[in-house]
């Protein structure tokens, strides 16, 4: 059952990394359009992605919320939730 789930959500990640543009041909608004004038040309989906996934803190709040603790789920929810308020908080300074 376990395998069948993994295998679902590894096939939905590769169809969103594969089937997502960066943008649509058409702006749906022209609040969007002058947001893509304005944004720089490096910024994509995959390097915002790259960016993510080396940012320690998120990093740690994926391996803390996946990794179930003693008490269940409660516990696991509100180490998540201290792992959020650590790294907005890191963020700032």
């Amino acid at each position: 059952m376990f395998y069948i789930i993994g295998g679902v959500a590894t096939l939905l990640l590769i169809l969103v990394i594969i089937v997502f543009k960066e943008k649509p041909k058409y702006p749906p608004s022209r609040a969007q359009s002058l947001s893509y004038a304005l944004a720089s040309p490096d910024a994509s989906y995959l390097s915002s992605i790259v960016r993510l996934f080396k940012n320690l803190n998120f990093v740690l709040l994926v391996i803390t919320y996946e990794t179930p603790g003693r008490g269940g789920r409660e516990q696991q929810q509100q180490t998540a939730h201290c792992c959020v308020r650590g790294s907005s908080l890191r963020g700032r300074w």
